[in-house]
C-alpha cells in the first residue's frame, strides 16, 4: 500500500502500544526500543505528564492557524527554546513538522540573508527529504543523481572527519590533530574554491551516517572558519539535541553558538514537530510574503513540545544521558573486546553507535551481519536498526530515563545476538529483502 521509496522496512513488527521503553506488538510481546522510535520518545513512549498535557489541549482546542492569530504552547515554546539554544544574540523561531521542513526553513533564510547561492556540506550527512534538504544530504545524494526533482546543484561536499572509517586511512583515535587538519584542509580549499558561500551545514554527531563523532576541535575550527568566510554556520540538532549527548545542544560539547539551529524529532516528544532557533536577523532577511503554512506552530505539538522539556528538566535527564551514556559505551566496549564483529563503539551521552564488521582486523563493514544481529536481538525482546552508508551501524538511541536494569538486559540480549550471528545461528534468508539504510549502495 505504501511505496518503496517512502519506507525503510527492517522487522514484520506491529507497534500497538508503548510504555517508557518499552513496545508492545499486537499480540503483547514486550521490546525494549533502543532506537526511542528513530530518536523520537526522548522522555519514552506516552509519558504521562506529556499525556496529560496534550489532552487537555486537545479537549479545549486542537488548533487555530498562528498565521492569524496567536496560540500560547506555540509562543511559550518559542520562549523557552530562545532560552535554551546557545549565543548571547537576538532570536527568533520558526516550527514545523520535521526535520525536513525545519531544514528547508533554515537553508531558505541562510540564501536569503547572505545574498550567496553555495552551500557547504558533508559527506554521509542526512538533512531531510525535502528539496533544499535532500540536496544537503551527502548519504542520499548518490541516489538522487540528479532525478525526480528541482535538486539544488550549488552545494559542496567536504569530508567529514571519522576517526574509525575515513578516506585517508588515518586513525584518528589515535592522531586526532591529524585528521582535523586534513578535513579543515579540504573544507578550507572548498571555501575559497566556491567564494560565495551562504552557510555550512553539519550535524555535531553525524546521525544516520552510523553516530559519528568528530575529533574535539573539528566542529569549533568549522565555526571559526564560517566566521572568516561570511558563511553562516547552520547546525542540524534534529537527532542530538534536547539532552540526547549529555549536554542540551550537541554543539555545546565545542564551545560553539550556531547562527541557525534546527530542531525536531525529541521536541515533540513523539507528536510531529520541528523549530528554527536562529538569528534574529537571519529569519527576518526573508521576504514578507505569508511564508508560513496552515499548522506551523500547531498547539498540541508545541504543547507536548512544552511537556517533553519539562520532564527532561525535572528528571535531570540530561545529566543521565551523560551518566547512562558512560556505562553504555563502557558495556558494550568489553562486549568489543570478546567478538570480533564489533569494529568500533562510538558516541556522545546516550548516542551510540556500534559498528559491525567482517572482523576487527581489516575492518571491512559487514550490512548482512550487522542485519543479523538486529534480527536475533529483536526476535530476542529487543529493537534496534543499523544505519550507515554501509547499513552496518547499530543505532543505540534509548529513551533518557531507561531504567538501568533495561538497558543492561538490552546489551545482555545484544551479546547473545552477536554470538548467534558468529557461530551461525542466524539465517541468511531472515534477512533477505530488508531494505534499511544502505539498501540502496
Amino acid at each position: 500500500m505504501i511505496p518503496r521509496p517512502f519506507v525503510l522496512k527492517y522487522f514484520p513488527l506491529v507497534p500497538s502500544r508503548g510504555r517508557g521503553c518499552k513496545l508492545y506488538d499486537e499480540a503483547g510481546k514486550e521490546y525494549i526500543d533502543l532506537t526511542s522510535g528513530a530518536a523520537t520518545y526522548i522522555v519514552g513512549f506516552n509519558h504521562p505528564d506529556v499525556v496529560r498535557e496534550v489532552v487537555e489541549q486537545v479537549e479545549n482546542l486542537f488548533n487555530y492557524t498562528t498565521l492569524y492569530f496567536y496560540n500560547r504552547p506555540s509562543i511559550e515554546l518559542a520562549r523557552k527554546l530562545v532560552d535554551l539554544a546557545p549565543g548571547h544574540f537576538p532570536k527568533k523561531v520558526v516550527f514545523g513538522f520535521s526535520g525536513s521542513d525545519a531544514m528547508e526553513i533554515a537553508l531558505t533564510a541562510s540564501l536569503n540573508y547572505a545574498r550567496r547561492g553555495k552551500l557547504v556540506s558533508f559527506t554521509e550527512s542526512f538533512h531531510g527529504t525535502l528539496v533544499l534538504s535532500a540536496s544537503v544530504s551527502g548519504i542520499i545524494r548518490g541516489v538522487l543523481g540528479g532525478r525526480g526533482g528541482p535538486w539544488y546543484k550549488d552545494v559542496v561536499f567536504v569530508e567529514y572527519p571519522n576517526p574509525y572509517r575515513n578516506k585517508w586511512g588515518v586513525d584518528g583515535y589515535e592522531k586526532p590533530g591529524e585528521l582535523t587538519s586534513l578535513a579543515l584542509r579540504e573544507l578550507e580549499e572548498a571555501l575559497k574554491a566556491a567564494g560565495d558561500v551562504a552557510a555550512i551545514v553539519i550535524e555535531p554527531v553525524q546521525g544516520d551516517a552510523g553516530v559519528v563523532v568528530p575529533p574535539k576541535d573539528f566542529v569549533k575550527e568549522v565555526a571559526g572558519l564560517a566566521g572568516e568566510h561570511g558563511s553562516l554556520l547552520v547546525v542540524d540538532e534534529a537527532q542530538t539535541g534536547l539532552g540526547r549527548t549529555g549536554a542540551w545542544w550537541g554543539i555545546e560539547h565545542y564551545g560553539v553558538a550556531p547562527d541557525v539551529l534546527v530542531s525536531a524529532k525529541a521536541l515533540g516528544g513523539g507528536f510531529p514537530l520541528s523549530a528554527v532557533v536562529a538569528r534574529s536577523d537571519v529569519l527576518e532577511a526573508l521576504p514578507r510574503a505569508g511564508l508560513g503554512f496552515t499548522n506551523m506552530g500547531h498547539a498540541v505539538s508545541c504543547r507536548a513540545g512544552l511537556a517533553t522539556i519539562r520532564v527532561i528538566e525535572r528528571e535531570g535527564l540530561v545529566e543521565r544521558a551523560r551518566v547512562l551514556g558512560d556505562y553504555l559505551a563502557k558495556r558494550l566496549r568489553e562486549v568489543q573486546e570478546k567478538h570480533p564483529v564489533i569494529g568500533d563503539v562510538r558516541g556522545l551521552g546516550l548516542m551510540v553507535g556500534v559498528e559491525v564488521v567482517e572482523d576487527q582486523r581489516s575492518r571491512r563493514p559487514s550490512r548482512a551481519k550487522a542485519l543479523k544481529v538486529a534480527w536475533s536481538a529483536w526476535r530476542k525482546g529487543v529493537i534496534t536498526t543499523p544505519l550507515g552508508r554501509h547499513g552496518n551501524v547499530l543505532r543505540l538511541m534509548p529513551p533518557l530515563n531507561i531504567p538501568l536494569e533495561d538497558l543492561e538486559k538490552a546489551v545482555t540480549v545484544l551479546e547473545d545476538a552477536v554470538k548467534d550471528v558468529e557461530e551461525g545461528r542466524v539465517p541468511d534468508e531472515a534477512v533477505e529483502g530488508v531494505e534499511g539504510w544502505g539498501s540502496w549502495s
